[in-house]
């Protein structure tokens, strides 16, 4: 008997089934990549408060009425010009922002969730919106600034909304109607933040939180004072 032939046929078997064990092994690799990959579908855990990113345009769009109207007047029409699409998009994620606020400040957990996803951007915001939300359950925002941040959301807001009825060739009346909405969304938004931000006691994720604006004096020290008398 031949012992080549022999050892040849165990060496050809060997690298065989080597070659399959490593085909074998690479597709049982991709495999679990793309199962593990797909089972990476879950949406964000977002509490009890109602989904806030993906539910429809703007996000938390089911929170003003007035603003979701105005955003769906554009969303399926068609610009005339090349800054439309631009402006749309930025006029939706103010209208995003403002629905999104009124959402986490009306909610009765008390705690930034829906905000926390907005994006900032130099051109409306004056600090993330979130942050404006944290500082409204803390009561730590001055009328001041509250005043100013809805302030450059509603002016950049009617200043796109004007561009925006160029650029879909809408008509007078449809644009007077579409600004009186929006004012009213902006209006409501701006009403529920001066109830939430300057109230009395700040709640910060349903629990009442205690401040101290000014120095403690103890009683026990209220009849004591500087010497008065002689030596």
């Amino acid at each position: 008997m031949d012992t080549r032939k022999v050892f040849s046929v165990t060496l050809s078997s060997v690298t065989t089934n080597a070659i399959i064990a490593v085909v074998a092994a690479l597709l049982a690799t991709y495999i679990a990549a793309v199962v593990y990959g797909m089972s990476q579908t879950t949406p964000k855990k977002e509490g009890f408060g109602g989904v806030a990113v993906g539910s429809g345009v703007p996000d938390c769009l089911r929170t003003s009425s007035e603003l979701a109207s105005v955003a769906d007047f554009f969303v399926n029409k068609t610009s005339t010009t090349e800054e439309g699409g631009d402006d749309l998009r930025e006029f939706l994620l103010i209208c995003s922002k403002l629905s999104c606020f009124k959402k986490d400040l009306m909610g009765v957990a008390g705690v930034v969730e829906a905000t926390r996803y907005q994006p900032y951007s130099t051109a409306h915001d004056m600090e993330p919106v979130a942050e404006t939300t944290s500082r409204c359950f803390a009561k730590t925002i001055p009328p001041r600034d509250l005043n100013l941040i809805m302030d450059k959301w509603g002016t950049r807001g009617e200043k796109l909304l004007k561009r925006l009825c160029t650029s879909f060739d809408v008509d007078s009346s449809d644009y007077n109607a579409l600004v009186q909405k929006f004012k009213e969304g902006l209006n409501d938004v701006n009403d529920v933040a001066k109830k939430t931000c300057f109230g009395v006691g700040s709640v910060i994720a349903g629990v009442q939180q205690v401040r101290m604006p000014s120095a403690y004096e103890t009683p026990d020290l209220i009849d004591l004072g500087p010497y008065k008398g002689y030596y």
